[in-house]
């Protein structure tokens, strides 16, 4: 499968996340179906590893940095959005505060990584975020009251992931020999982000669950297409692609997303959402025509200074 495949695929997948949040957080906090989720996933991990005998770690210094973007872009970024949820704040308010990453990750990876944004990729990424606007606006209607706290969550969230972006996209161009495999990352990813979820689905929730058959259900999904699937292939991609380019792809989530309900929950689609849809379509289109994924040497910048953590 091309890249392009994988990109199509990494979008199905990652918009798929609903389906956990919609079957598994009726029967346990997020804290609590994430620290779940990332305990099993780190046992299924360790066992496949085991079976290939590839289990050692060349390094300490790769260890430390992949369970770095592990807490970032998985135990920070979706706790903070499922949490936004958790305290009464409609999922689309959330999918529109966290749509604000695409263009965060391509405010900062020029300074940052000495990455190329052309206009026309500029232009994409405004194009984009007008698109999910469209698509998430005709669903607040309705939303009801929430905690401020839950208002500030999703921005954490975004914050986090775009980090998480940045950092391993100048991983992968500067010292690529120092990272582990994608399954061995994901395998630290996993065990890091348990760690910091214990004492919060502890203390906060008393790790309670019901282990209904929609719960395993959910479980399963998460750990299988989300963790394992979506989470992989973002980091496959990031060898590849820009950090901006591997971002707007997450302009196309919302719309999927609104798919994938179509498809498999009867959702209705109204004409603004397909015409969001498209013009999502239309932004992320720009941002991979606009440019190229040779990075350019920036005046005044070294990209190895940025978190480099040289053993």
């Amino acid at each position: 499968m091309g890249i392009l495949g994988l990109e199509l695929l990494f979008v199905v997948l990652w918009s798929s996340g609903f389906i956990g949040a919609k079957y598994g957080l009726p029967y346990a906090g997020p804290f609590t179906l994430l620290f779940v989720r990332y305990v099993l996933v780190a046992i299924l991990l360790l066992i496949w590893l085991g079976y290939r005998r590839k289990l050692r770690f060349h390094s300490k210094t790769a260890i430390a940095r992949s369970a770095i973007v592990g807490v970032l872009a998985h135990a920070v970024w979706l706790s903070a959005a499922l949490g936004g949820i958790a305290l009464g704040v409609s999922p689309w308010i959330v999918a529109l505060i966290t749509a604000l990453q695409p263009m965060a990750t391509s405010v900062l990876s020029g300074p940052i990584l000495g990455e190329t944004i052309s206009a026309v990729q500029w232009s994409g990424t405004g194009v984009g975020l007008v698109g999910v606007v469209l698509v998430v606006i005709t669903k607040l209607e309705g939303a009801g009251e929430a905690s401020p706290l839950g208002y500030v969550l999703p921005f954490i969230a975004a914050a986090s992931m775009t980090v998480a972006t940045l950092y391993q996209r100048h991983l992968n161009r500067t010292q690529p020999e120092q990272n582990l495999p994608v399954i061995q990352s994901l395998l630290v990813q996993a065990v890091a982000s348990a760690i910091v979820l214990w004492p919060l689905a502890i203390f906060v929730e008393g790790m309670r669950v019901e282990w209904t058959q929609q719960f395993v259900f959910a479980l399963g999904w998460l750990i299988i297409v989300l963790s394992i699937g979506s989470y992989g292939l973002m980091l496959k991609l990031l060898e590849y692609r820009t950090a901006a380019r591997v971002a707007s792809l997450m302009y196309l989530t919302p719309p999927t997303t609104l798919v994938l309900g179509f498809l498999l929950f009867n959702d209705q689609i109204g004409w603004v959402d397909t015409v969001g849809l498209v013009i999502s379509a239309i932004g992320v289109a720009l941002v991979y025509r606009g440019g190229s994924d040779r990075p350019k040497k920036v005046k005044h910048t070294d990209p190895r200074r940025f978190l480099s953590m040289k053993p």
